[in-house]
């Protein structure tokens, strides 16, 4: 109720303030005003609407009969940090039946960990490892899509993402319905609370999720973007796609960047792609102010060309081609507005007012969602800190990452990945371990966060 309130409260200030008589006046404000509430309060409906998939006990008995396949393409990861993924995959609930790690050619010796893994991995569950030459997270991916032939499942996950131990468990349940093709986790920072940088961009990603990734899974299944963090995928359908997957062109050029909203696209063609927000993945997050942007980059310009996309093949009117449109007008109207309030200065003073107090008020009102994420490992002094925050992440994208945004826009044809030339951030060491063998603890010691309660019914009602 609190966003509706914010919303409702907002009208009554510019109406006051004398705004909505102009833009009751004018044709074209109008309608993009009536236009801007609708869809917002579609979303908060949708968003509140969803509820995580489960399933009976028959469905559970048919889910077990699954074979699942986990590929994790690395590129330049630190080991002990891929290391730690292996080990929370090994831990899982509901084990997979094969997992595969891809190095890409990177330049880190994984002698240790890779050895280790092919030694201890659990019964029933088949661990191998592939070494080839740099050619891109697609390529790697697809060597495990190509040669694995009897997954029903294949499971994407970055290489520094460590999963939550019910993760493939809840994963697995929305594919219960026939019509699912695939699940998206829900993705938040290992390293949330490591420094204010982590903090903000940590919590506006889990907000982005429950609000506009949540009501895209309730309508019709219509998720655009699965995260590289963890996603599953019916793997018929992966095998069928993976020629168009690895030779697609934009302009002539090879597209590279983008794994995941690629997937995401075949997905939306084929059925149902929903998001399953008690599949929780944790990445690594940039700890760094350079890493971070050269992260947006890589985003901006994949976003770019799949967002042409969308467009060009999604049904016209569907929620996901009408949420990428009113997307790409929500970025234009914000750029027009901001060149506008200065050149019709002193009549917009009230809108810049309405527009400082929108940065503090609507991220907080629709931050409301995170109290549904549990997370053993943080204090409720830190996820008020990391809330607190969602203020400045917005003013941060606004001044910021928005012009950032039109540089990924205008060098989208550029497909390296400008990160992971090195290893980006490593796993500290433990003072207490500094005179032992250089053996990889998490291997040993599962200290992972976990989330929820145990019965997820209890949280959801």
């Amino acid at each position: 109720m609190l966003p509706v309130i914010a919303i409702v409260g907002g009208s009554i200030y510019l109406h006051q303030s004398g705004l909505n008589n102009r833009i009751l006046s004018d044709p074209v404000l109008l309608c993009t005003w009536v236009v801007t509430v609708a869809f917002i309060l579609l979303q908060l409906v949708l968003a509140w609407c969803q509820r995580p998939f489960t399933v009976n006990r028959r469905q559970r008995a048919e889910l077990d009969q699954l074979r699942v396949t986990v590929v994790i393409p690395c590129y330049n990861e630190d080991a002990k940090i891929l290391d730690r993924t292996i080990a929370s995959l090994m831990r899982q609930t509901r084990l997979p039946d094969h997992i595969e790690v891809v190095d890409d050619g990177s330049t880190v010796d994984y002698t240790e960990i890779r050895e280790w893994w092919l030694d201890n991995s659990p019964r029933g569950v088949r661990f191998s490892w592939v070494r080839q030459r740099n050619a891109g997270k697609k390529h790697a991916q697809a060597v495990t899509f190509t040669s694995d032939h009897d997954a029903h499942i294949f499971v994407t996950i970055d290489s520094d993402s460590a999963l939550d131990r019910r993760a493939i468990e809840e994963g697995l349940k929305p594919f219960a319905d026939p019509r699912v093709v695939s699940v998206a986790g829900l993705e938040t920072a290992i390293n949330i609370d490591k420094n204010l940088l982590t903090r903000a961009i940590g919590h506006r990603s889990l907000v982005f999720q429950l609000f506009a990734m949540s009501a895209q899974s309730v309508a019709r299944g219509s998720v655009l973007i699965n995260p590289g963090a963890f996603s599953l995928y019916w793997a018929p359908l992966i095998r069928k796609i993976v020629p168009a997957y690895l030779g697609e062109t934009f302009f002539g050029t090879p597209v590279t960047l983008g794994d995941d909203t690629a997937l995401t696209m075949f997905a939306l063609l084929h059925g149902r792609a929903v998001h399953q927000p008690t599949a929780v993945s944790m990445p690594v997050y940039p700890e760094t102010l350079t890493h971070h942007l050269r992260q947006w980059t890589r985003w901006m310009r994949a976003s770019t060309i799949r967002m042409l996309w969308r467009i060009r093949y999604l049904p016209i009117l569907s929620y996901g081609w009408f949420f990428t449109v009113y997307t790409i007008c929500a970025l234009f109207t914000s750029v027009a507005i901001t060149l506008a309030i200065p050149l019709a200065w002193p009549a917009t003073e009230s809108l810049v007012f309405a527009s400082l107090v929108a940065l503090v008020v609507w991220p907080w009102a629709i931050s409301l969602r995170l109290a549904t994420v549990h997370r053993s490992d943080q204090s409720f002094l830190n996820k008020f800190i990391g809330v607190a925050l969602l203020p400045v992440a917005a003013l941060w994208y606004l001044i910021v990452l928005r012009q950032w945004r039109f540089y990924g826009i205008a060098t989208c044809w550029r497909q390296s990945w400008v990160t992971r030339e090195q290893v980006e951030v490593r796993l500290e060491d433990d003072p207490a371990e500094a005179d032992e063998p250089p053996v990889y603890r998490w291997s040993h010691e599962h200290d992972i966060p976990s989330f929820g309660p145990d019965d997820y019914a209890e949280l959801y009602g």
